[in-house]
Protein backbone atom coordinates (compact mmCIF):
# COMPACT_ATOMS: atom_id res chain seq x y z
CA UNK A 1 0.00 0.00 0.00
CA UNK A 2 0.98 3.50 -0.75
CA UNK A 3 2.18 5.99 1.58
CA UNK A 4 -0.11 8.21 1.13
CA UNK A 5 -3.23 5.30 0.97
CA UNK A 6 -1.79 4.28 4.22
CA UNK A 7 -1.35 7.55 6.11
CA UNK A 8 -5.35 7.57 6.37
CA UNK A 9 -4.97 4.71 9.53
CA UNK A 10 -2.36 7.03 11.19
CA UNK A 11 -5.09 9.23 12.26
CA UNK A 12 -8.14 7.39 12.21
CA UNK A 13 -10.20 8.38 15.33
CA UNK A 14 -9.84 12.02 14.08
CA UNK A 15 -10.87 10.81 10.64
CA UNK A 16 -13.87 9.58 11.93
CA UNK A 17 -14.66 12.60 14.43
CA UNK A 18 -13.66 15.04 11.46
CA UNK A 19 -15.15 13.78 8.23
CA UNK A 20 -19.43 14.41 7.77
CA UNK A 21 -21.33 11.60 7.63
CA UNK A 22 -23.54 10.72 4.80
CA UNK A 23 -26.91 11.75 4.78
CA UNK A 24 -29.60 9.24 3.28
CA UNK A 25 -29.78 10.89 -0.64
CA UNK A 26 -26.39 9.21 -2.06
CA UNK A 27 -27.77 6.13 -1.14
CA UNK A 28 -31.07 6.57 -2.33
CA UNK A 29 -29.82 8.20 -5.43
CA UNK A 30 -27.46 5.44 -6.60
CA UNK A 31 -29.99 2.62 -5.37
CA UNK A 32 -32.52 4.64 -8.01
CA UNK A 33 -29.63 4.42 -10.89
CA UNK A 34 -28.65 0.56 -10.32
CA UNK A 35 -32.61 -0.61 -9.99
CA UNK A 36 -31.27 -1.40 -6.18
CA UNK A 37 -33.78 -3.20 -4.31
CA UNK A 38 -33.85 -3.36 -0.53
CA UNK A 39 -32.86 -6.86 -0.82
CA UNK A 40 -29.47 -6.08 -2.85
CA UNK A 41 -26.32 -7.45 -1.49
CA UNK A 42 -24.19 -4.24 -1.85
CA UNK A 43 -20.29 -3.18 -1.17
CA UNK A 44 -18.59 -0.35 0.76
CA UNK A 45 -15.04 -0.36 -1.10
CA UNK A 46 -12.44 1.61 0.40
CA UNK A 47 -15.02 1.47 3.22
CA UNK A 48 -12.19 3.70 5.90
CA UNK A 49 -14.20 4.14 9.32
CA UNK A 50 -17.26 2.82 7.95
CA UNK A 51 -19.56 6.52 7.41
CA UNK A 52 -21.40 5.14 4.30
CA UNK A 53 -21.53 1.72 5.42
CA UNK A 54 -23.38 2.56 8.23
CA UNK A 55 -25.77 4.60 5.79
CA UNK A 56 -25.35 1.36 3.56
CA UNK A 57 -26.88 -0.88 6.44
CA UNK A 58 -29.89 1.10 7.27
CA UNK A 59 -31.22 0.55 3.48
CA UNK A 60 -29.77 -2.55 2.05
CA UNK A 61 -30.04 -6.75 3.22
CA UNK A 62 -26.61 -7.25 3.06
CA UNK A 63 -23.18 -4.71 3.15
CA UNK A 64 -20.30 -5.75 2.41
CA UNK A 65 -17.41 -3.13 3.60
CA UNK A 66 -13.50 -3.57 2.36
CA UNK A 67 -10.97 -1.47 3.74
CA UNK A 68 -7.04 -1.61 3.23
CA UNK A 69 -5.62 -0.17 6.41
CA UNK A 70 -6.05 -2.04 9.25
CA UNK A 71 -6.90 0.97 11.79
CA UNK A 72 -9.70 1.87 9.93
CA UNK A 73 -10.62 -1.24 9.48
CA UNK A 74 -11.23 -2.31 12.98
CA UNK A 75 -13.46 1.52 13.89
CA UNK A 76 -16.14 -0.31 11.39
CA UNK A 77 -18.96 -0.82 13.41
CA UNK A 78 -20.04 -4.61 13.76
CA UNK A 79 -16.81 -5.16 12.18
CA UNK A 80 -17.05 -8.13 9.66
CA UNK A 81 -14.78 -5.18 7.00
CA UNK A 82 -12.86 -7.70 4.70
CA UNK A 83 -9.24 -6.39 3.71
CA UNK A 84 -8.67 -5.67 0.08
CA UNK A 85 -8.57 -2.72 -2.33
CA UNK A 86 -9.73 -1.85 -5.33
CA UNK A 87 -7.04 -4.05 -7.51
CA UNK A 88 -7.92 -6.40 -5.22
CA UNK A 89 -11.69 -6.82 -4.61
CA UNK A 90 -12.65 -10.18 -2.53
CA UNK A 91 -15.99 -10.22 -4.77
CA UNK A 92 -17.67 -10.85 -7.87
CA UNK A 93 -17.61 -8.16 -10.09
CA UNK A 94 -21.29 -6.73 -11.32
CA UNK A 95 -21.92 -2.90 -10.97
CA UNK A 96 -20.03 0.37 -9.59
CA UNK A 97 -21.01 3.54 -8.28
CA UNK A 98 -18.04 6.35 -6.81
CA UNK A 99 -18.27 8.36 -4.66
CA UNK A 100 -16.80 11.47 -3.86
CA UNK A 101 -17.47 14.10 -1.65
CA UNK A 102 -15.60 17.75 -2.52
CA UNK A 103 -15.25 19.99 0.93
CA UNK A 104 -12.27 22.32 0.60
CA UNK A 105 -14.14 25.54 -0.20
CA UNK A 106 -15.00 27.13 3.55
CA UNK A 107 -16.43 30.79 3.91
CA UNK A 108 -15.14 32.55 5.38
CA UNK A 109 -11.99 31.33 3.69
CA UNK A 110 -9.26 30.50 6.09
CA UNK A 111 -6.51 33.23 7.09
CA UNK A 112 -3.47 33.97 4.20
CA UNK A 113 -0.70 32.56 6.41
CA UNK A 114 -2.82 29.82 6.51
CA UNK A 115 -3.86 28.90 2.92
CA UNK A 116 -0.13 29.56 2.12
CA UNK A 117 1.15 26.85 4.75
CA UNK A 118 -1.39 24.39 3.26
CA UNK A 119 -0.30 25.57 -0.21
CA UNK A 120 3.17 24.33 -0.03
CA UNK A 121 2.19 21.19 1.66
CA UNK A 122 0.22 20.11 -1.40
CA UNK A 123 2.64 21.19 -3.48
CA UNK A 124 5.96 20.06 -1.86
CA UNK A 125 7.63 17.96 -4.78
CA UNK A 126 7.74 14.61 -2.66
CA UNK A 127 4.14 14.17 -2.46
CA UNK A 128 2.83 10.99 -4.21
CA UNK A 129 0.18 11.85 -6.82
CA UNK A 130 -3.04 9.48 -6.99
CA UNK A 131 -5.32 9.05 -10.18
CA UNK A 132 -7.93 10.90 -7.99
CA UNK A 133 -6.25 13.93 -8.33
CA UNK A 134 -7.40 14.11 -12.20
CA UNK A 135 -9.23 12.65 -14.65
CA UNK A 136 -6.20 9.62 -15.43
CA UNK A 137 -8.75 7.42 -13.61
CA UNK A 138 -11.47 7.29 -16.27
CA UNK A 139 -8.99 5.49 -19.03
CA UNK A 140 -9.77 2.51 -16.21
CA UNK A 141 -13.11 2.05 -17.67
CA UNK A 142 -11.89 2.67 -21.26
CA UNK A 143 -12.02 -1.05 -22.95
CA UNK A 144 -13.96 -2.91 -19.92
CA UNK A 145 -16.69 -4.88 -20.15
CA UNK A 146 -18.55 -1.65 -18.01
CA UNK A 147 -20.71 0.58 -19.78
CA UNK A 148 -19.60 4.10 -20.20
CA UNK A 149 -19.19 6.42 -16.86
CA UNK A 150 -22.25 8.82 -16.00
CA UNK A 151 -21.49 11.67 -13.82
CA UNK A 152 -24.18 13.46 -11.60
CA UNK A 153 -24.17 15.76 -9.09
CA UNK A 154 -26.15 16.34 -5.36
CA UNK A 155 -27.60 19.54 -4.12
CA UNK A 156 -24.60 20.33 -1.72
CA UNK A 157 -24.85 20.25 2.17
CA UNK A 158 -23.72 22.94 4.25
CA UNK A 159 -21.75 22.48 7.66
CA UNK A 160 -21.07 24.81 10.48
CA UNK A 161 -17.44 24.01 11.91
CA UNK A 162 -15.30 25.86 14.73
CA UNK A 163 -11.49 26.05 14.06
CA UNK A 164 -10.89 22.73 16.14
CA UNK A 165 -13.23 20.81 13.78
CA UNK A 166 -12.23 22.36 10.65
CA UNK A 167 -8.11 21.83 11.12
CA UNK A 168 -8.76 18.38 12.19
CA UNK A 169 -10.74 17.72 9.05
CA UNK A 170 -7.66 18.80 7.29
CA UNK A 171 -5.31 16.94 8.91
CA UNK A 172 -7.63 13.72 8.46
CA UNK A 173 -6.24 13.61 4.51
CA UNK A 174 -3.45 11.72 2.94
CA UNK A 175 -1.63 14.85 1.95
CA UNK A 176 -1.18 15.77 5.20
CA UNK A 177 -1.52 12.29 6.90
CA UNK A 178 1.62 11.35 4.42
CA UNK A 179 3.96 13.98 6.40
CA UNK A 180 6.45 12.54 7.97
CA UNK A 181 5.90 12.82 12.06
CA UNK A 182 7.41 15.67 13.30
CA UNK A 183 6.74 18.19 9.80
CA UNK A 184 2.84 17.08 10.54
CA UNK A 185 3.18 18.24 14.20
CA UNK A 186 4.88 21.33 13.21
CA UNK A 187 2.37 22.07 10.50
CA UNK A 188 -0.62 20.71 12.93
CA UNK A 189 0.29 23.48 15.78
CA UNK A 190 0.94 26.26 12.86
CA UNK A 191 -3.25 25.53 11.55
CA UNK A 192 -4.14 25.10 15.22
CA UNK A 193 -2.52 28.73 15.83
CA UNK A 194 -3.41 30.76 12.50
CA UNK A 195 -7.12 29.08 12.17
CA UNK A 196 -9.94 30.44 14.81
CA UNK A 197 -13.77 31.65 14.55
CA UNK A 198 -16.33 29.24 12.73
CA UNK A 199 -16.63 28.26 9.06
CA UNK A 200 -19.37 27.22 7.20
CA UNK A 201 -18.47 24.29 4.78
CA UNK A 202 -20.34 23.46 1.78
CA UNK A 203 -19.96 19.53 1.04
CA UNK A 204 -20.70 18.87 -2.40
CA UNK A 205 -21.23 15.04 -3.24
CA UNK A 206 -21.16 13.59 -6.58
CA UNK A 207 -21.52 10.43 -7.98
CA UNK A 208 -20.11 8.26 -11.15
CA UNK A 209 -21.77 5.17 -11.77
CA UNK A 210 -22.14 2.47 -14.71
CA UNK A 211 -23.09 -1.56 -14.93
CA UNK A 212 -22.00 -4.31 -16.94
CA UNK A 213 -22.97 -4.43 -20.27
CA UNK A 214 -25.69 -6.27 -21.24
Amino acid sequence: MSARASSFGRRAEEYERSRPDYGPEPVEFAAARLDLGADAHVLDLGAGTGKLTRRLVERFAAVTAVEPDVAMRALIAGSGALAGSAESIPLPDRSLVLIWRDWWKTDPPPPKEARELMRQVYERPDLERHAGEDDAWRACFEGSPFEELTEENLAPEVLDLDAERLVTLILSTSVFGSLPADEFDRVEGELRRMITGDYRLPVQTQLWWTRLRA
